[in-house]
């Protein structure tokens, strides 16, 4: 890899050489060897470097090596997954510009200010190229000093996720919404993380709502996206009984620097982008998220109204986003007619690993509550009309998911790549399984791009015995994220058990084992997790909603859980090995803060990821 860097670069040097020729020569009387004296004092003359950005950069690409202090990265670290729009860091005061190179190619020349750098990965919409989701890139930065001398290099391989960062300060941001109910107002809060801490803000830094006092359900779901691909990241939002329970959706984009701007869209505040439902009773919006189908670098809107089995797909339009519209004229309609709760939750991924995003979405009613899943394969970028592969809700362990009552096989869905193998495998829950007590199954994907998954699991997880959960029910895997809690390199898995602990409510963390992804476990016959967490007391909705994260990017995830009834949203910071280790908040364990709010109830009944 060193040695096509060097290539790249000694390339870059030749083939800026005549273009640039004419401008030195006004510069320097030797550009290559010598620069002035007032050039290296940084007199301010607009010959010199200080003024000239090109002539500085043809002197540093044609510096010799030297010794430099050291240029660090601050939000990624090897193995991270990329949540931001931008690469910060600090370099040593002797250190004034930086060569970035990605896959080995220098591509740019940063400057640095009062200590610190910054780079704007590909995006679409600014540098006109961008990286698909899950793809895995080495990113490499080399300092420069007054002289031309450069210092070491710097490498790091990292994998792309969804954008998370609001403001464009290089570290994820935490969107979450509040919505408790039809008659109560929901909100969308913003939460900005410290880049010295790495730590969500205690309280929202910006607040949407539309202003509403009822009637509407705004927040039931939020989601992420950048869809209109300046590198920073936009918010979206249901709001599904509005106009009648016909459900609408709306977009707030990123300002920038500022990030996303709070607003009430009843008085005066205006959504970047509104899209309407056209069905009564459809409840467009019960599901939202962004994710980029059509593989052109700008996420897409995924819709679902399972109320009415419909799912709909609109694509963003490029540097304006998602233009307003309604239902009838969505990219894509999926309504299979079935009268299954199609469309109950959509996740996106590439499960055969041509490079093209590829959709699943479950139907948890399907055959008396059996539940199954929809796979939809892309063809370079275009989503087929019909699925190529229905899945199942297996029917075993005993009693099955075709027991009575069945097991809502999908109620939660994740596609991660688990066992490394560059296809996304489908994580899917059945937290109904045997009255209540709750499965988790995984399926491998094998790559094809006919019928990637096996009716039988690669791994089962099944929940504690109902016996020690309130109200003699657990819900085992109500909830489920994936993040790298001990930075491996493999995607661990969250379960929530809302009802678990007598009612306090659990979240059960399972670490990878490496290529053979996680490894089953019977909760209520002698098997365990890797680490446990239990809400602070009863039934207060501890586990409704997590999600793990990488917020400071030293490359391991860290946990949020959501206790809506509390009004609380729970921060764990991981210590690298489980994750945070065993907490019990009713007796002593503790998290590393809090989140709450002042406006809304049922905070964090929803968080983007």
């Amino acid at each position: 890899m060193l040695f096509y860097w060097k290539l790249h670069r000694s390339l870059l040097r030749i083939s800026i050489l005549s273009i640039l020729t004419g401008l030195l020569i006004h510069c320097w009387a030797n550009p290559i060897i010598r620069p002035s004296a007032e050039c290296l004092v940084e007199i301010n003359n607009s010959l010199c470097p200080k003024d000239n950005p090109y002539a500085l950069g043809a002197l540093l690409l044609f510096s010799g090596q030297g010794s430099l202090g050291a240029v660090t990265i601050s939000n990624l670290s090897e193995r991270s997954v990329v949540h931001t729009g931008f690469l910060v860091g600090k370099a040593a005061s002797d250190v004034k510009l930086i060569i970035i190179s990605l896959d080995g190619v220098a591509t740019s020349i940063v400057g640095v200010n009062s200590g610190t750098w910054k780079y704007q990965f590909p995006t679409s919409a600014v540098t006109g190229s961008y990286w698909k989701k899950g793809t895995k890139h080495i990113v490499s930065l080399q300092g420069i000093n007054g002289f031309g001398q450069t210092g070491p290099i710097t490498t790091i391989q990292v994998k792309k996720g969804t954008n998370l960062d609001t403001n464009g300060d290089g570290y994820p941001d935490l969107l979450v919404t509040a919505s408790p109910g039809n008659a109560v107002q929901g909100y969308g809060f913003v939460y900005l993380t410290n880049p010295e801490t790495g730590i969500p803000s205690s309280l929202p830094d910006s607040t949407v709502t539309d202003g509403l006092p009822s009637g509407t359900f705004f927040g039931d779901w939020g989601g992420a996206g950048d869809f209109n691909g300046d590198g920073y990241a936009d918010m979206i939002v249901g709001s599904q009984a509005i106009n009648g329970a016909v459900g609408r959706v709306y977009i707030f984009h990123s300002s920038g620097a500022n990030g996303i701007l709070s607003r009430n869209l009843n008085s005066g505040g205006v959504a970047s982008t509104v899209l309407d439902g056209v069905t009564g009773g459809g409840r467009l919006g019960s599901f939202v998220m962004g994710g980029d189908i059509n593989n052109d670098g700008y996420d897409d809107a995924v819709l679902s109204s399972p109320w009415n089995d419909e799912t709909f797909l609109f694509y963003s339009q490029g540097a304006s986003g998602i233009a307003t519209q309604n239902t009838n004229t969505a990219n894509r309609s999926y309504v299979p007619g079935a009268n299954d709760n199609f469309g109950s939750q959509s996740a996106v991924g590439d499960i055969n690993g041509d490079g093209y995003a590829d959709l699943v979405v479950s139907a948890t009613t399907y055959n008396s509550g059996q539940g199954r899943a929809y796979i939809y394969l892309s063809n370079a970028g275009v989503l087929p009309p019909s699925p190529q592969e229905y899945l199942l809700g297996p029917t075993s362990p005993s009693p099955g998911c075709t027991f009575t009552g069945g097991c809502a096989f999908g109620g939660t869905i994740v596609l991660s790549d688990l066992n490394g193998d560059s296809c996304a495998d489908l994580i899917a829950s059945g937290s109904a399984f045997n009255t209540n007590q709750g499965i988790v199954f995984i399926h491998h994907s094998d790559c094809s791009s006919s019928t990637p998954f096996s009716s039988t699991p690669n791994t089962i997880l099944v929940g504690p015995s109902n016996s020690t959960c309130t109200p003699n029910t657990c819900s085992f895997g109500n909830i489920l994220s994936v993040g790298d809690t001990n930075g491996d390199g493999f995607p661990d898995l969250l379960v929530g058990t809302i009802f678990g602990s007598s009612g306090k409510g659990n979240v059960y963390l399972f670490l990878n084992t490496g290529s053979g992804g996680i490894a089953s476990a019977d909760l209520s016959s002698g098997g365990s997790s890797n680490a446990v967490l239990t809400g602070i007391t009863t039934l207060t909705g501890f586990a409704q909603m997590l999600r793990l994260l990488d917020f400071n990017g030293d490359g391991f995830s860290d946990l949020l859980v959501s206790s809506p009834t509390a009004n609380k949203i729970y921060y764990f910071k991981s210590n690298k090995d489980s994750g945070p280790g065993n907490q019990d908040l009713s007796s002593g364990g503790t998290s590393t803060s809090i989140l709450s709010t002042s406006a809304g109830q049922s905070l964090g009944n929803s968080i983007a990821f």
